[in-house]
């Protein structure tokens, strides 16, 4: 992913205390053969320290490209700009869109400070070293002073914690003799081996049964306790969002469209694009043979879009010269309750 390269003094930046990331007009390119698509344009959110904040929305409104930027792990066809602060360990604040994405001082935060669990485990192991050395290598990685002893022990109770059976067995195993379930378990445990403050959580359960995604966030839940991490939790399922977050952030087409906490956005959802969502939910009333509600049509390319509403071809509420011909200022609705929509005018 390109971005400014990192200058021998970074400018000093503050955020407030409480916070450990603060997202200001973060906006990101992707180049095509014969356009360019604005997958995120001019996203804020902020994170505390232990919070957990939801980022949801359909396939391709911009989530995954959101919190890659934020590690710096896009492609090289992606251009970040805008602000991504961040607090490190120590303390010091900075804007990671000014650092080179394979630099020294970002490579250092991945995996100590910054670590990320995606949604297919398989595709984060190589098939040709076992599970317990590859944890291994994230800790002498990052603590070369470790032995590989230490390490191998930190990586025993590591696996422990996040509840794989027989680990003096499993860490000399290969990930093909591992389930999708005790793939993602190693995955959470590479994750969190060098104790990082902030995680990124990218559909960690999508790829898993029921039974065994209901393990895997009371996992992450317990072990956010315990290491007092903050995540950013990916996610299109709102039931899980639900369960595991604190604050909401609804987003459409590279915008965040509604922001709240996540009683705000589920008693008062004002965008209509987090109402379409809502009732997209099974309800446990709902009668036999009645059909889900679906939203009508797809989210658009994010290409030479026109100042106005992204969601209103969609919107069964458009107002016509309004929602389709002007750029949408954010409302708000009460304290840490955003939405992006020309109907709240109406509702003042």
């Amino acid at each position: 992913m390109k971005m400014k390269k990192s200058k021998e003094v970074l400018k000093e930046y503050t955020i407030a205390p409480e916070n450990i990331l603060e997202v200001r007009g973060l906006k990101v390119d992707i180049k095509m053969d014969d356009h360019i698509l604005n997958a995120v344009r001019g996203v804020d959110f902020t994170m505390k320290k232990g919070q957990t904040l939801g980022l949801v929305g359909e396939s391709g409104c911009g989530k995954s490209v959101t919190s890659k930027a934020v590690l710096g792990i896009n492609p090289d066809n992606c251009t970040a700009c805008g602000e991504v602060l961040y607090r490190t360990k120590s303390g010091r604040v900075l804007n990671l869109v000014e650092l080179e994405h394979d630099g020294a001082l970002y490579r250092s935060l991945r995996g100590a400070e910054m670590a990320m669990i995606f949604q297919e485990p398989m595709t984060a192991f190589s098939p040709l070293y076992t599970i317990g050395n590859q944890l291994m290598e994230i800790i002498q990685l990052h603590e070369p002073d470790v032995s590989k002893q230490q390490a191998r022990a930190r990586v025993l109770e590591m696996l422990k914690k996040v509840g794989i059976a027989n680990p003096e067995k499993r860490i000399d195993q290969y990930p093909h003799e591992f389930s999708g379930g005790m793939l993602q378990r190693a995955l959470i445990a590479m994750m969190l081996c060098c104790s990082p403050d902030f995680l990124i959580a990218d559909e960690p359960t999508t790829a898993l049964d029921v039974t065994i995604q209901a393990q895997i966030l009371e996992l992450m839940r317990s072990l956010q306790k315990e290491f007092g991490m903050s995540i950013l939790f990916i996610t299109h399922d709102l039931g899980t969002v639900a369960n595991m977050c604190d604050h909401v952030a609804v987003m459409y087409l590279g915008q965040i469209v509604e922001y709240g906490t996540v009683h705000q956005i589920f008693h008062n959802p004002r965008h209509p694009y987090t109402r379409g969502l809502l009732r997209s939910l099974p309800r446990m009333d709902q009668d036999r043979g009645e059909k889900l509600y679906v939203i009508d049509g797809v989210v658009p390319l994010p290409v030479k879009l026109p100042p106005s509403c992204g969601f209103h071809e969609r919107c069964e509420q458009c107002i016509d010269g309004k929602c389709n011909r002007q750029d949408i200022q954010e409302y708000i609705i009460e304290p840490g309750h955003m939405v992006r929509c020309v109907r709240m005018e109406e509702e003042g």
